[in-house]
C-alpha cells in the first residue's frame, strides 16, 4: 500500500503593497501549500506607506530648490522621541528646523538624507534615506547640496503618521535638472519605532513619480 504524506511548504516573500501614492514593500507575506486556496496574505503592522517629493509651484520641475516639499507616511502612530529626541507625547510635533542634504554619486543614484544633529533632535532626525532613482539632482560628487533650515512637522491622521518637510536654505553642491529616472525608494531608519516598539524592518516604500521635485 502506498501512503501519501502531506507536505507543508512555507514561503517567505517580499510582498508588494499598493498605496494611494506609491508602492510599499512588505517582507512578511507568508504562503502555505496546505491551504493555498484560502491562505491569508499578511503585512507587518509597522511599515513605510509612501514617500512623495513635490516641486514648489513655479519652480523648475526635476530640479531641487528651497520650498520643495517631502511627505513621508508610516502605517502606525510613531513614538515621536525615536524620530527626534526633543519630541514627545502623542500629539503633533514641530515645526522644527533640521538639515537635509542631497549627496551626488558617481556610481549610483543621488541620495536624500537628514544631516547631523541639533538642539531639538540631539541624536539626529531618524527618517532613513531616500534613493532618488537617478543621478543629476546634485551634479557635484564632492559636495552635498545642503538645506540647513528645513522645516520638519510630524502629524497624525487615523492610524498613520506623516512627516512633512519643507526644504530651505539651499547652499553648496550643484543642483541639476533631471528629466527621467526611476521611482524614489525610501528606507526607514532602524532606530525609529511605533508606540508598540515595532520598527519598519527591511521594508521599503517607493514614490509613484519617476522624476522627483
Amino acid at each position: 500500500m502506498i501512503r501519501r504524506r502531506a507536505v507543508s511548504i512555507t514561503l517567505a516573500l517580499a510582498g508588494l503593497v499598493v498605496t494611494g501614492t506609491g508602492l510599499a514593500w512588505a517582507q512578511s507575506i507568508t504562503l502555505s501549500s496546505q491551504k493555498l486556496g484560502a491562505s491569508a496574505v499578511t503585512t507587518p503592522a509597522m511599515f513605510p506607506v509612501s514617500v512623495t517629493l513635490a516641486n514648489k509651484a513655479g519652480q523648475t520641475v526635476g530640479k531641487v530648490n528651497s520650498g520643495d516639499i517631502i511627505t513621508i507616511v508610516w502605517s502606525q502612530p510613531l513614538n515621536a522621541t525615536t524620530l527626534c529626541s526633543g519630541w514627545s507625547g502623542t500629539g503633533g510635533q514641530g515645526p522644527s528646523t533640521f538639515p537635509w542634504i542631497i549627496t551626488g554619486n558617481s556610481t549610483g543614484n543621488d541620495v536624500l538624507t537628514t544631516s547631523g544633529t541639533n538642539g531639538t533632535c540631539a541624536t539626529g532626525l531618524h527618517v532613513g534615506s531616500i534613493d532618488l532613482g537617478a543621478t543629476g539632482y546634485n551634479t557635484s560628487t564632492t559636495a552635498a547640496i545642503q538645506f540647513p533650515t528645513s522645516s520638519n512637522t510630524l502629524s497624525y491622521s487615523g492610524t498613520q503618521s506623516t512627516l512633512t518637510v519643507v526644504l530651505n536654505g539651499t547652499t553648496k553642491g550643484s543642483p541639476g535638472t533631471v528629466s527621467s529616472g526611476a521611482p524614489a525608494t525610501w528606507s526607514c531608519d532602524s532606530a525609529l519605532t511605533d508606540r508598540s516598539a515595532r520598527t519598519c524592518g527591511s521594508n521599503l516604500a517607493q514614490s509613484s513619480a519617476t522624476v522627483q521635485f
